[in-house]
């Protein structure tokens, strides 16, 4: 059966045609409004359709009046040529879509401004965008890319300005250009006259200058004013690990082929180049692999073999130091490199072939000495084996105990093998533990423990396997494991008449902490201090005295951005919460502020206990600062802090709205209005004109004191969560009513709106699972306020539903990204926020299964914003 073409189909087959039929000197230009006639078709959707084959670089837009349209007869080989870039369908698709629009464009020459980091690849790109140009027709030479880097002759400005520019005598590249292509590095050590001049002259070839975004924002921005389009190059680590490991594998063919021999190589380099800082980003790990295969071959390039080892002590110490990251990325790597395999490349692909195994059933002696063995053979120190040892510790040990209490999970089925002696030696040592830590601890941990005390007692062996950085790591981390542990295995050597390694105490704690997850969660206590160690020395103080590790600490310096000092705070917060609440001991007002907010956005229990001592100590120095005598001083402190540490209530008696506004004169204007126009007869007005955050947190604490702040009112929302915030200019619009029953009408008001609008959107995008879609949405705005600190009002909300939804739709009909050439605008003046968007966006394209660009995020930032 003949499946019927998509109006997509439709319409560049009847372009290509057309086209091709009509050609004389150049393609015919078509009109939306001609085609529509033509295919019958609504022009909306028709001018949507053409704006994808755009993108794709299957037609030209020439701006006018009309809008016209033009057939490109792109060969198969310039559609190929962006398919050799590692990332081109992913990191680098918004980039080779740019290139791709920016070269087909129809204006002449145009100017490319890239922003990319050194060792982004911004060199290889120019000139992949060149081979793009020569393919494609729109340059007909293929010698005449040149480059030049503005770095080089930085220290001869006189003879860099006659190469660029040329003399009387002589032609400048710049003109020598006109029929090709000119990258121009580091375009920004150009003085500004230069700069100005090289970007406004005609007689050039298409020109693309590189910059970074470390620059002087003036520079900058006089660039995007005078270039014509923008592409930004992801660094190395915005890659993804995959297209890492693509670059590893093509990095390492390229050697092969130069040194002639293929290479063979453990797991753990290839996980070490996959984790390992690159300070410049992709040269960088094409330079480190370089190195390692030069040392590589100067050792072993004389073997008759085909395939060489490259060993860890080939490469410099940065990059086998990437294996500490082993842990913190465990799953990522999984999904690509495994223990069970060896690799060898050859110039052209990767093998894989099973890797030695040791005895199936091993213990953990055995593990830690198989890992030893094959750093060992990697030719590196001792004193970085331990420490890679170390970092799998865990992961053996889970293994060495799933093994154990796989074998009895009971006591009876123990007793059958092992002596009543150890089992009730075990027994009690567990319930000491109990006692201690308030655990109950499973009967599996018991079996286990003993088979491997057992085991310890036959092996008897005096050779230490764990590092001694890692028993003091172990001793700092879990001081009260470490004594329990080690009184157990004294214990133990006294009961048995034996001496034990210092393994076993590691062993044990490992064992302990086992369990540690049923733990019972606790009551946790915070010190929180304006100072940058004040707090942390006096918790290290309670921790000592009480013989616990339940008290912990928050310094807030006083030179910090009050918004970054939030998301700390909070970080915190969420961090040391075990589920049963926090009580905050705090020195002054904004802690407390910041700390209820925190509460209402994380749903943390927190109770607050104000112990001033930075506000008595001020209090004091001021006095004395004004000649104040010792008794004078004292009554001052004792009039003015009655109690040393006091908490709030609040008995529903006394409620206040709170104005915030940067004028007084505002802020009358608003309490004026309130008073004259509102029937808030129930509660007090407190006018709040604060120049920063950190002083309208201290003001709204000192409020609180007078009772319960049910509102705050102004044209800016302060994002505290633990207050309604009543924007002012909704309020000028409303008509009369109590506080109340407006803030009720607004909340609903708020739900109505986006409740038709999933109605309108389910009506019209019958294909999509619009329950399924409210449920992931309203968690990503959610998050958004909360994580982004932003108030999301119906509009924005509203707005995002829709580009979302609609993007969704787009993707599912397989439609190209759209090309902003203001998207890397918005990313670069939001570098912080990016991450996070894509971050909260991820359970999105995981469940819909698809991929959301820079582009999309720019344009969500944007309604954010907004």
């Amino acid at each position: 059966m003949k499946l019927s073409k998509n109006n997509k189909e439709r319409v560049y087959e009847f372009i290509t045609t057309y086209s091709l039929e009509y050609e004389h000197d150049e393609y015919p230009r078509f009109t939306t409004n001609f085609l529509s006639q033509k295919l019958n078709m609504q022009r909306t959707n028709l001018s949507s359709i053409l704006n994808q084959l755009v993108n794709e670089g299957k037609l030209i837009k020439q701006k006018g009046r009309p809008v016209m349209y033009q057939y490109i007869n792109l060969s198969e080989e310039a559609e190929q040529v962006f398919k050799r870039l590692i990332g081109y369908d992913q990191s680098l698709k918004d980039a080779v879509a740019g290139a791709k629009a920016t070269i087909l464009y129809p204006k002449g020459k145009p100017s490319i401004l890239i922003i990319a980091q050194r060792g982004c690849g911004a060199h290889y790109f120019a000139e992949t965008v060149f081979e793009f140009a020569v393919k494609s027709g729109v340059v007909k030479n293929r010698e005449a890319l040149l480059v030049f880097d503005c770095k080089a002759y930085q220290e001869n400005p006189d003879y860099r300005q006659k190469l660029l520019f040329g003399t009387e005598d002589k032609v400048g590249i710049l003109n020598q250009s006109e029929d090709g292509m000119l990258f121009i590095n580091h375009i920004d050590m150009l003085p500004a006259y230069e700069r100005r001049r090289l970007l406004s002259t005609k007689e050039r070839g298409i020109l693309i200058c590189r910059t970074d975004l470390s620059v002087d924002q003036e520079i900058y921005h006089s660039l995007q004013e005078r270039t014509d389009f923008e592409i930004k190059l992801p660094n190395l680590n915005e890659r993804s690990m995959e297209e890492r490991f693509q670059l590893i594998q093509s990095f390492l063919c390229d050697e092969i082929k130069n040194i002639g021999k293929n290479l063979e190589m453990d797991s753990n380099i290839l996980s070490a180049l996959l984790l390992y800082e690159s300070d410049d980003n992709v040269t960088g790990l094409k330079k480190d692999i370089h190195t390692g295969c030069v040392n590589c071959y100067a050792r072993k390039g004389s073997s008759k073999n085909k395939f060489i080892e490259i060993l860890l002590s080939d490469f410099p110490a940065y990059v086998r130091k990437g294996l500490i990251y082993s842990k913190t990325h465990k799953e990522e790597l999984e999904e690509l490199v495994s223990e069970q395999y060896v690799y060898a490349f050859t110039h052209s692909t990767m093998l894989k072939k099973q890797a030695q195994k040791s005895e199936e059933k091993r213990d953990i002696y055995q593990s830690i000495d198989d890992r030893k063995k094959k750093y060992k053979k990697q030719e590196i120190e001792e004193e970085e084996i331990d420490a890679y040892v170390s970092i799998a510790l865990k992961e053996d040990f889970q293994k060495y105990y799933n093994e154990l209490s796989g074998k009895i999970s009971n006591r009876n089925m123990l007793e059958n093998i092992i002596a009543n002696k150890m089992i009730e030696h075990v027994d009690l040592f567990l319930k000491k533990a109990e006692e201690t830590f308030q655990i109950k601890y499973d009967e599996k941990i018991m079996c286990a423990l003993c088979l491997h005390m057992n085991s310890a007692l036959i092996r008897n062996e005096s050779k230490q396997r764990v590092s001694n950085e890692e028993i003091v790591q172990m001793t700092v981390s879990y001081p009260q494991e470490y004594q329990l542990a080690q009184e157990f295995i004294l214990e133990t050597e006294e009961v048995f008449h034996t001496r034990l390694n210092v393994d076993e105490i590691v062993f044990v704690m490992m064992f302990l902490l086992e369990e540690r997850v049923t733990k019972k969660q606790q009551v946790v206590t915070l010190i929180a201090m304006h100072g940058d160690h004040s707090a942390q020395e006096v918790v290290k103080t309670v921790n000592i005295l009480s013989n616990e590790n339940n008290t912990y600490a928050f310094n807030l310096p006083l030179d910090q951005n009050m918004k970054e000092a939030y998301e700390d705070f909070k970080k915190e917060i969420i961090r040391i919460d075990q589920g049963k609440g926090i009580i905050l001991i705090y020195d002054m007002g904004s802690l407390r502020t910041m700390a209820e907010s925190i509460a209402a956005e994380t749903n943390i229990d927190i109770r607050f206990v104000e112990s001033p001592i930075t506000l008595i100590g001020v209090a004091c120095s001021n006095k004395a600062s004004e000649e104040k005598g010792i008794e004078e001083i004292y009554g001052y402190l004792q009039e003015n802090f009655k109690t040393a540490a006091y908490s709030r209530n609040y008995d529903g008696s006394n409620k206040i709205v709170v104005i915030t506004s940067k004028s007084e004169t505002e802020a009358e204007k608003i309490q004026r209005f309130i008073n004259e126009n509102m029937s808030w007869n129930d509660v007090k007005i407190r006018r709040i004109v604060a120049a920063n955050e950190g002083q309208l947190y201290s003001m709204i604490d000192s409020i609180a004191e007078e009772g319960e702040i049910v509102g705050i009112v102004g044209d800016y929302d302060p994002l505290l969560h633990q207050y309604q915030f009543i924007d002012v200019n909704q309020l000028m619009k409303s008509e009369k009513t109590n506080l109340d029953d407006y803030i009720q009408t607004q909340n609903e008001l708020d739900k109505t709106g986006i409740t038709e609008t999933y109605e309108y959107l389910e009506e019209n995008f019958k294909e999509l699972d619009m329950a399924k879609i409210e449920v992931y949405l309203d968690d990503f705005m959610d998050k958004a306020q909360n994580l982004l600190k932003v108030r999301l009002d119906e509009n924005k909300k509203i707005g995002l539903i829709i580009h979302i939804v609609c993007l969704l739709d787009r993707i599912r009909q397989e439609y190209t990204p759209s090309i902003s050439f203001i998207a890397s605008g918005v990313i670069d003046k939001n570098k912080e926020m990016v991450p996070e968007v894509k971050k909260l966006l991820r359970p999105i394209e995981k469940e819909f299964n698809v991929y959301i660009n820079d582009t999309e995020i720019a344009t969500i930032i944007t309604i954010i914003r907004e």
